[in-house]
């Protein structure tokens, strides 16, 4: 009598991944470094805090990649800057994402609502707190 015996099938995923531009790839944080400063402004010159601060929370990362197309998807923008938030507790961070944007203030409010509900539920995981402001950009 012959016994059968199935054979598991396992998949091992590296824990160090990122996500960047719709595929996983392996975790670089001077690529991330890079690609902060290639698309965001750092108005309190505090570029690597803030690139720690993302690196720690995947899913932030990946807000972070894909962050430059969503909002241009949605609207013309000027620029894009990071910072944490002032007005809170010094051991309590939470990143402050503040889109500038020539439109006029009604339609601002307007997008900033659609850019919020879309980050909240394409990345409903994220383990720290941030903020999305649409602001009128002033030259």
């Amino acid at each position: 009598m012959k016994f059968f015996s199935t054979q598991k099938l396992e998949i091992q995923i590296p824990e160090e991944t990122t996500y960047k531009d719709g595929y996983f790839m392996p975790k670089n944080d001077n690529q991330l470094e890079q690609f902060l400063k290639d698309h965001f402004e750092f108005p309190s010159d505090n570029l690597n805090e803030i690139q720690k601060f993302v690196a720690q929370d995947d899913e932030l990362e990946k807000i972070i990649y894909d962050l430059p197309q969503i909002v241009s998807n949605e609207l013309t923008y000027n620029k894009i800057s990071f910072d944490f938030m002032k007005e809170t507790d010094s051991t309590e961070k939470i990143l402050e994402i503040i889109i500038y944007s020539e439109l006029e203030s009604k339609i601002l409010l307007q997008k900033e609502d659609l850019i919020c509900n879309l980050l909240i539920d394409r990345y409903p995981k994220t383990l720290f707190e941030y903020i999305i402001l649409v602001d009128p950009y002033e030259r």
